[in-house]
């Protein structure tokens, strides 16, 4: 997808996992709701497709004429201390890179590295993370040969990998590559209270992609934008002086009814276009 001054407001489909939506008709729903892009979540291995699966895999979620911008990828076995679990991880990294560079709209794979393995109390920290950096440098450089970015995703957890801004900004330097960047989840920035001006002055030039969802400012919340106390309109302004430019993708799990999820997607929409509008980058 080519980059303009102006963002696109997007939905991951995990949003419709266990409701009616699932599946096209959720696409379709998001469309008629007014979204402009599409992540999708990728639970599978897009390895183990036929070429005819692959193909009507992608011609499917391409149909209502949303355009993919993004393919989320969660990689917990990066650290794993077994080489077989950890070689699968990153094949079917490698793989999921693959599937997004046969989508023509893409830009990014949102990839999530997952945590430390048994709280940092058996194996060394540094091991684990040296086995995290170096597996996803070579998903990397995958990605780099099929023209696409790597957007790291900082997780609101005490023993993520990538919690903190230090921790970001260490991770990206180690890694080394000019197409691994960061994913901005703003509420999970908000959870761990770091401040919009470092975000803005420490990720320059270095933002991928960004998630947008509220919480209460203490628990994980993934709910609409206006439902919890995330200042978004700081970490907007933040963002955009980072010189990012792309898809800002609603994040959305477990409202209080599944069956009112179509009008939870049609909130979020309503209160995160009103924001990036404020905000003069939609």
């Amino acid at each position: 997808m080519q980059k303009n001054a102006n963002w696109t407001l997007g939905l991951i489909d995990s949003a419709w996992f266990g409701t009616d939506y699932e599946g096209k008709r959720g696409r379709e729903e998001a469309k008629r709701i007014g979204f402009e892009s599409l992540d999708l979540f990728v639970g599978f291995d897009p390895g183990k497709l036929s070429k005819a699966e692959r193909q009507a895999y992608i011609a499917d979620n391409l149909s209502v004429g949303l355009p993919v911008v993004s393919l989320v990828c969660t990689c917990l076995g990066l650290s794993d201390f077994n080489p077989a679990i950890r070689g699968y991880h990153i094949e079917r990294a490698k793989n999921v890179v693959d599937l997004a560079a046969d989508f023509p709209t893409t830009r990014n794979l949102c990839f999530v590295p997952g945590e430390y393995m048994f709280q940092k109390k058996l194996i060394p920290a540094k091991g684990e993370w040296d086995m995290v950096v170096d597996a996803t440098r070579q998903v990397g450089a995958h990605a780099a040969k099929r023209q696409r970015e790597l957007a790291i995703e900082l997780l609101p957890f005490e023993f993520a990998f990538i919690n903190s801004l230090d921790t970001m900004e260490r991770f990206l330097d180690e890694v080394g590559l000019a197409n691994v960047k960061a994913t901005i989840d703003i509420s999970h920035f908000w959870l761990m209270r770091i401040p919009p001006e470092q975000v803005a002055r420490r990720l320059k030039g270095r933002v991928a992609h960004v998630h947008m969802s509220d919480c209460d400012g203490i628990n994980h919340g993934d709910m609409p934008p206006g439902r919890g106390n995330t200042p978004f309109g700081d970490y907007l302004a933040a963002i955009k002086e980072t010189g990012f430019t792309g898809a800002a993708s609603i994040e959305l799990e477990f409202p209080p009814d599944p069956k009112g999820m179509a009008a939870w997607v049609t909130e979020a929409h309503g209160a995160a276009l009103k924001l990036l509008q404020k905000a003069q980058v939609h």
